[in-house]
């Protein structure tokens, strides 16, 4: 009897939970529409054409990044500008990411470097919130700086928190009419994680710096998935989101089918816990990548051909 009395606990708990997710997914980001599932593009490849298929698959925004210390280049901004623009053509927000390709500082340990970085990457952050706030679902700081490769600075654990925490102060002096989330991580936080650490005292110092922690829970369960946002939630008071996740068609997941069957699985999944803001990685396959995985995470072809992700994911997208 006390085991059936808990259960019912529980999943009164469970929904009650649910419910106040969908209702912070909502106003949390003002500028998505009822779904919040979108696809990851590349902007030296992305069309109007590409954005018309994506809003008509189902998905309700699409995620690229920029790299802010490209930003000067006059070619540069034209194909940033281009890739809103596409976006804009099919009534598309934008989650935009935003990161440095270069170290921040020219010697480990310089925190006057990188408090220095800081400000310079919150002035790039504000720029661009002040020139497309109107498409913007939300601006992502950074991409999985717990990977070394897209934290060229090193040292994570001793230079992550004085950069960010110069990025904060000096966005908290500047309005605000975009949503923020941060930082992309690689792996979600949990317990005694590096960025664990580094976020307890980002959030604590400038608790307003973040709307969100997003992070990129490749290969995990929707067990594993519903305990890191619990564990976000309880330990930063913020809601989790995904920003990206994919599965690539190789042999060893299925090949075309395999890969078409994890993308409706999690779509379901994702649905189910009612994550504010999911993204899934990529809309087409990408020649550039490095090895076969890299270049198969696709819902198309490279030349736009249809996979059978395409149609699982757009079946699940437009599910009741």
């Amino acid at each position: 009897m006390k085991s059936a009395r808990l259960k019912r606990l529980s999943a009164s708990v469970l929904l009650a939970l649910s419910a106040a997710t969908q209702v912070h997914a909502s106003e949390l980001f003002p500028n998505l529409p009822a779904r919040t599932i979108g696809v990851q593009v590349k902007i030296q490849n992305f069309t109007a054409e590409d954005a018309a298929h994506i809003k008509a698959a189902g998905f309700s925004f699409v995620r690229f990044g920029v790299w802010s210390d490209s930003l000067s280049a006059k070619a540069y901004q034209k194909q940033v500008s281009d890739a809103f623009a596409a976006a804009r053509s099919a009534g598309l927000p934008v989650l935009l990411t935003v990161r440095a390709i270069k170290p921040l500082t020219s010697a480990s340990g310089n925190t006057a470097e990188l408090a220095t970085a800081g400000e310079s990457f919150a002035n790039a952050l504000t720029g661009l919130e002040t020139t497309y706030s109107a498409q913007l679902a939300a601006i992502e700081i950074w991409n999985e700086p717990d990977l070394e490769t897209y934290w060229p600075t090193r040292n994570f654990d001793t230079t992550f928190v004085p950069f960010m925490s110069a990025v904060c102060k000096s966005l908290q002096d500047k309005p605000q009419s975009t949503p923020r989330v941060g930082y992309g991580f690689a792996r979600p936080p949990t317990a005694g994680s590096a960025s664990t650490v580094a976020l307890s005292r980002i959030v604590s110092e400038y608790p307003k710096c973040l709307n969100a922690i997003s992070y990129h829970p490749y290969g995990m369960t929707a067990t594993q998935i519903s305990n890191a946002q619990t564990f976000i939630q309880q330990n930063f008071h913020l809601p989790g989101v995904i920003s990206e996740w994919g599965i690539s068609a190789l042999t060893s997941n299925g090949g075309n089918d395999g890969q078409a069957s994890k993308i409706g699985a999690f779509i379901t999944d994702v649905k189910r816990l009612n994550i504010p803001l999911t993204s899934i990685y990529e809309w087409k396959n990408s020649d550039s990548g490095s090895n076969d995985r890299e270049k198969n995470f696709g819902l198309l072809t490279s030349n736009g051909q249809p996979k059978p992700a395409k149609a699982a994911a757009e079946t699940q997208l437009n599910a009741q």
